[in-house]
């Protein structure tokens, strides 16, 4: 009987610390409700790159312009969600223009978990 409460006991604590792991690890992004605003980005040479598991994609430089200012990068995307002549957004911070997240699905930007790429910082850079 005691062998039986101590598997019991060990049993709770190992599904407690799964549930809290896997809430931990769901709930760690940061809060994206701050990328309010919708950019299309310019893609810069886009190179079909990368051959992975999850299939193949591109690897591109890409620029946006905010109030007059270019911002870019680089990234990588897979082709089921991309292809070279779509077009490809960015949902940025207005306040913070280099705070982005590439959207690859028209998400709707401002909230608090936006599924694309980010967040990333983006660095100032002539235009394309």
């Amino acid at each position: 009987m005691k062998a039986v409460g101590c598997v019991a006991v060990v049993l709770v604590a190992l599904v407690g610390g799964f549930l809290a792991v896997t809430t931990f690890v769901l709930t760690r992004g940061g809060d994206e409700s701050a990328l309010t605003e919708k950019v299309e980005l310019t893609v810069i040479d886009p190179q079909e790159k990368y051959d992975s598991t999850v299939g193949d994609g591109y690897k591109f430089d890409y620029a946006y312009q905010h109030d007059g200012t270019w911002y870019g990068g680089d990234d990588w995307v897979a082709d089921d969600y991309w292809q070279p002549g779509s077009a490809l957004l960015a949902c940025i911070d207005p306040a913070d223009p280099a705070q982005h997240v590439i959207t690859y699905r028209y998400e709707r930007c401002g909230q608090e978990s936006i599924v694309g790429s980010g967040p990333i910082e983006a660095t100032p850079r002539p235009a394309p």
